[in-house]
């Protein structure tokens, strides 16, 4: 069709009246049809293939405890990309890294320690939620209508809207990621974390999820990571053995939020003053750096 179009073009030359002279040129070679990817749409692609490796691993056969995985970037998808869309417009400064999905949080919005709440008011985000593939009856999917309180995403969003207003305020500089999208349930109903899959599937997760994780935060490009708990934290300390992740990023640990860890009623007042002592309030205000 190109090809086309030259020949005619070249065929009106000689009968067109032009007064601009300009040098021949290859036209065709001239031509590059190019997408760039926007750049939430790069972290919304590792997303896709680390979940399409995690499915290939029998998680079921490792470990008999487990009797459903919630995929949330599979039904809960277009709320999860509506997040990125909206709040992932370029690097962040400060990259907030979770372990993966609570059944209240995650687990209904797909927005990381996405408490119900917060989501739809703050965030303002709006988006289908499904079902997943297995469902526990005790532990049903209701996405933006579930009314069951996410206590560590309550606590977590909390604080930031506190410290922060708008939610434009926190996301022009920061942004929060979680290591794993899969949540993992007992058939009764209660959440089996990363650290307490058994069998060889364990390893396999956290390789693939280490994999995906470099990868992403080459894309992140952030100047600070924030490990929230110690399991991504080690995650952390596993890329810097392998000198996978960049010796210039400052990467700090937050307690989790869980009121399930010992001693952490206190956990608001207590990452409050984290942040004023680790100077990351700043980043909370819409300064830009």
């Amino acid at each position: 069709m190109l090809r086309k179009k030259l020949k005619l073009g070249e065929q009106k030359e000689d009968t067109a009246t032009n007064d601009t002279n300009y040098p021949e040129a290859n036209i065709a070679s001239s031509v590059s049809i190019t997408f760039e990817l926007m750049f939430w749409e790069k972290i919304w692609r590792l997303e896709q293939q680390l979940c399409e490796e995690l499915k290939q691993i029998e998680f079921s056969k490792s470990d008999k405890n487990i009797g459903a995985i919630y995929n949330t970037l599979d039904y809960a998808a277009e709320v999860h990309k509506n997040y990125l869309k909206q709040y992932l417009k370029k690097a962040p400064k400060v990259l907030f890294l979770g372990m993966n999905p609570g059944i209240n949080g995650m687990g209904q919005t797909g927005v990381p320690f996405g408490h119900v709440l917060t989501v739809k008011n703050w965030m303002r985000l709006t988006g289908h939620v499904g079902k997943p593939d297995i469902e526990i009856p005790s532990k049903p999917v209701e996405g933006l209508d579930c009314t069951k309180e996410e206590p560590s995403g309550k606590r977590f969003w909390g604080l930031v809207q506190e410290l922060c207003g708008q939610p434009e305020n926190f996301f022009t500089n920061c942004f929060v990621h979680n290591i794993c999208p899969f949540a993992f349930l007992h058939s009764s109903g209660r959440n089996i974390t990363p650290t307490e899959i058994k069998g060889p599937a364990k390893a396999q997760l956290n390789a693939v999820c280490l994999k995906y994780l470099a990868q992403s935060i080459e894309v992140f490009n952030p100047q600070i990571i924030i490990s929230i708990g110690s399991y991504a934290n080690d995650r952390i300390k596993d890329l810097k053995k392998k000198n996978l992740i960049s010796e210039l990023i400052d990467c700090k640990l937050l307690a989790h939020p869980s009121p399930r860890s010992l001693n952490n009623n206190d956990w608001v007042d207590k990452a409050r003053k984290w942040y004023q002592e680790n100077d990351i309030i700043k980043y909370f205000n819409n300064e830009r750096q």
